[in-house]
């Protein structure tokens, strides 16, 4: 078979003609790409950056996938139907019609089928709950999955190529763990220390690794589902071709025929697609203007972890053609906060006991251990017109600082703040005082409200009710809490100087609005009809599961499972 290679914009081949143009190379784009090759297809996949990868290989790589074929492994009992009761209770039925929920549920297991077969092998996660613990339905792990690591010297020199997870998603900044290794340390269940020793010792003695850099060959979580796709690209000879902006979709006759690559340096070249445009290039929250035009304000692309690249270039491209787009003003959302020029995203530290997130008054406005993507109703307001809260203030103590990481930086107990200069001040991503009323005074928080809250929050701790929000009451709040910390493993008190603080924002992990597209990824007009030859998947289309988060993998499992069907239907193949 044919061997693929990675090639820059300049090497372009002359025949331009291809069945099929993929548009991004993230996880959705290279397992489209695969699957219409499967078909028989000749395709191309076309990325904006000099690296490849998006936003997937940034993330976690967890998929959502109900009733999966592994589930009873772990010792959960799934079924359509309990999986339907689920997501249309939690998905509003004004955003997401019920056909669309029931091709997801229905095709999710035959995508994980197909990426087992491609090489990309994927495990339910025993314990990682779904979001809406009160819902029919809710299941108490199984459906999120995690894919097997990868040796990366499989990549060969395509590696340094592929986009990375960010530091503050790596142990000590630099060494990958699996989502099932991760969700222990981060959770400090029982053998976690081990798990991160292994890791740390498995990381030092890989001396060819080290003698190259600081990388971790071990690839985990998106980077292992990223790399594990572009080797089965690789296998059936397809191109991706880095450094290839699309500036254009061109159209003829009403149908998609292809894509403009370039400008503004040089000619524009037309790129023909027989038999289909498949767009997986990823939102828009990058791009300032589209930020402003659509999401709440105030807004920042400083505030988001997606990729560089990400400014909605192809929605826009859509639009041209007629496409409609839906949930414009909805995002990933998860908070954040600043360090130097590097955006951290708090997934886990939120539910640790010791922490609370107040206001400019010092008051706390929501149960912190929520699900992520609720932050931002949580911050800016149901109807997103309250701006009061941007920036708020996470704060929390030296009993905090010693037992959890924050935002990458280990626990003090194994790496002091003396250790970490970088990590406070004006350029760091923590303020330092020796107490809550200088915290505050530094923050600009009311130093009254901040006390009051603080002794409020050690009344619940010790109690273990949450009387305000009911932090602590449901599973999905106990998943990331302290098991260790009793009656209420997500509440302690804030009492023990030094006192830690950084101003938080309504951040996201990529935007969930884009172009309008059916359960086959066909993108539809404003009158809901199929525009032919033009499909899109993941961020690049509004998202199938509304503006909620159902269960972590929610963002790449439908991404992978629409791409899936897409790709068939170009090829005019039958999904399964």
């Amino acid at each position: 078979m044919q061997t693929s290679h990675t090639s820059s914009a300049s090497t372009a081949s002359r025949d331009e003609d291809y069945d099929v143009i993929v548009v991004g190379s993230g996880a959705a784009a290279l397992l489209a790409a695969a699957r219409a090759a499967d078909f028989g297809g000749r395709v191309l996949i076309l990325e904006k950056e000099a690296k490849f990868g998006g936003n997937s290989a940034m993330s976690g790589g967890g998929v959502w996938v109900p009733n999966n074929p592994d589930i009873g492994a772990v010792g959960i009992s799934d079924s359509e139907t309990d999986a339907f009761a689920y997501l249309r209770a939690v998905i509003p039925a004004d955003q997401i019609a019920d056909d669309i929920i029931w091709t997801y549920i229905r095709s999710a297991p035959r995508m994980i089928a197909y990426l087992g077969r491609l090489g990309v092998p994927y495990s339910p996660v025993a314990k990682y709950p779904d979001y809406y613990p009160d819902v029919a339905g809710w299941k108490p792990g199984g459906r999120t999955m995690d894919c097997a690591p990868v040796d990366g010297r499989q990549l060969g020199y395509h590696l340094p190529r592929m986009r990375q997870m960010p530091p503050a998603s790596k142990a000590f900044g630099h060494i990958n763990l699996s989502i099932t290794e991760a969700s222990k340390v981060q959770a400090v269940a029982p053998g976690w220390q081990r798990i991160a020793a292994t890791a740390v010792l498995r990381y030092m003695f890989d001396i060819g690794a080290r003698l190259r850099g600081a990388r971790d060959r071990r690839l985990c979580m998106g980077e292992a589902l990223v790399a594990r796709l572009y080797l089965a690209v690789r296998q059936r000879g397809i191109e991706l071709r880095l450094s290839s902006p699309v500036s254009a979709l061109a159209s003829e006759g009403g149908r998609v025929s292809g894509v403009m690559v370039g400008g503004e340096g040089g000619e524009p070249r037309l790129l023909r697609a027989r038999r289909g445009v498949i767009v997986a290039a990823g939102g828009f929250e990058k791009s300032p203007a589209m930020r402003r035009a659509h999401l709440a304000a105030p807004t920042s692309p400083d505030w988001s972890a997606g990729s560089a690249g990400n400014t909605g270039d192809l929605i826009d491209a859509g639009r041209q053609v007629g496409a409609a787009t839906g949930l414009m003003n909805e995002a990933w959302w998860a908070p954040s906060v600043r360090w130097g020029d590097r955006t951290v995203i708090l997934f886990f530290e939120k539910s640790k006991p010791g922490l609370m997130i107040v206001d400019r008054r010092g008051e706390r406005f929501m149960n912190e251990s929520i699900t992520y993507n609720s932050y931002g109703k949580c911050i800016y307001g149901e109807n997103y017109d309250n701006a009061e809260r941007v920036p708020a203030f996470v704060i929390f103590d030296a009993r905090y600082r010693a037992r959890y990481m924050f935002g990458g930086l280990l626990q003090s107990t194994m790496s002091p703040d003396w250790m970490n200069p970088g990590a406070f001040g004006e350029n760091g991503m923590l303020t330092r005082a020796a107490t809550l009323a200088e915290l505050a005074s530094k923050l600009g928080i009311d130093a009254e409200g901040l006390r009051a809250s603080a002794d409020e929050m050690a009344r619940f701790a010790r109690s273990g009710v949450d009387e305000k929000f009911g932090r602590g009451s449901d599973e999905h709040d106990r998943q990331y809490g302290d098991e260790a910390v009793a009656p209420n493993p997500c509440l302690g008190p804030i009492d023990k100087a030094p006192f830690y603080g950084a101003r938080i924002y309504p951040g996201d992990i990529g935007t969930k609005g884009g172009l309008l597209i059916n359960g086959d990824g066909q993108v539809l007009d404003e009158a809901g009809r199929a525009i032919e030859g033009l499909y899109a998947a993941g961020n690049s289309s509004a998202s199938i599961m509304g503006d909620k988060y159902p269960g972590a993998g929610c963002t790449l499992g439908p991404a992978l499972t629409i791409a899936y069907r897409a790709s068939a239907r170009a090829m005019g193949a039958n999904e399964e």
